[in-house]
């Protein structure tokens, strides 16, 4: 079968695939990953279950949303409309294989369908190496299922294509920083403050980054900027706490502990720093209340 017979073959499995999920998530149906759904004439191997996330705190840049399709118009500039003939309407275009497999992919992943997710990646990325997008999801994909070094070699091929992406640069320090390569991801964020002085996930990654090294009060302005170009942001907070008590800062450790708490209520972690804060401002009746709170989340 040739390479066009192929993609329009693959076009209408998917169409048709997608229809179907619309309808199901209409009434309220959920979607159950089978084998024989896979959008490709050949199936992928079905991917072993992912493991739980990182227990690190890097985080990587959200997937790649779908860009929509722009279509070009051109306006009449007739002198009178009665004088013209009517206007025709832009043609829509099908999409094609590449988007329908993306979009396909980006579903999968939300639903949490995520062997099924990896799988519609790989396979668009068989039909465009260079989907850049694409590749960065599988990476995200892999690493959240602690696959570090299959991510980092999807990343490095990113970077191929587009050397200067911020996002793949934030990505791939993150993914560093979590296989404790410190030296590596600091040169990656780094080069992303350079060319976006205000990309927050750069600034909270280098906080980190810095952090594990034990770094504390370097850490600090880092994870101070972070907040404040994302405030909603709690991991930076319980962070920005961690720094700050081991800066013995120990009431800005307790506003960044609590505010982290608030944001996230069920992160035991957040609780637990409280308790040791709370400790260290001799309010041991406090901080047993945190600690007790923090060992209830921990058992769910």
């Amino acid at each position: 079968m040739n390479r066009a017979k192929r993609r329009r073959r693959l076009r209408r499995r998917l169409t048709a695939e997608l229809n179907v999920r619309a309808a199901r998530s209409q009434r309220g149906e959920t979607y159950e990953y089978s084998p024989d759904s896979a959008p490709s004439p050949q199936d992928p191997a079905p991917e072993p279950e992912p493991g739980s996330p990182a227990s690190l705190p890097f985080e990587l840049a959200e997937e790649s949303p779908l860009d929509p399709t722009e279509l070009d118009a051109q306006e009449s500039t007739a002198a009178a409309a009665d004088e013209a003939p009517p206007a025709a309407e832009p043609e829509v275009s099908e999409p094609s294989a590449e988007e329908l497999l993306y979009s396909a992919a980006r579903q999968a992943s939300t639903q949490g369908e995520i062997p099924r997710a990896t799988g519609i990646y790989r396979e668009l990325l068989e039909l465009n190496p260079r989907n850049v997008r694409a590749r960065n999801n599988l990476a995200l994909l892999l690493d959240q299922a602690g696959e570090h070094e299959t991510a980092l070699d999807q990343l490095d091929r990113c970077l191929q294509y587009e050397p200067e992406n911020a996002q793949i640069l934030v990505n791939r320090g993150a993914v560093l920083g979590s296989l404790g390569q410190f030296v590596e991801a600091e040169e990656d964020l780094h080069k992303v403050l350079r060319l976006d002085p205000g990309n927050a996930e750069a600034h909270f990654n280098l906080g980190v980054v810095i952090s594990r090294k034990g770094l504390w009060r370097e850490a600090i302005p880092y994870l101070r900027r972070a907040i404040e170009l994302d405030s909603s942001r709690a991991a930076a907070y319980f962070y920005l706490g961690e720094a700050l008590n081991h800066a013995d800062d120990l009431e800005g450790a307790l506003h960044s502990y609590q505010r982290a708490a608030e944001l996230r209520p069920n992160n035991p972690k957040a609780l637990y720093g409280l308790g040791i804060v709370l400790d260290r401002l001799n309010r041991p009746e406090d901080a047993a209340q945190m600690y007790r709170r923090s060992r209830e989340l921990a058992g769910q």
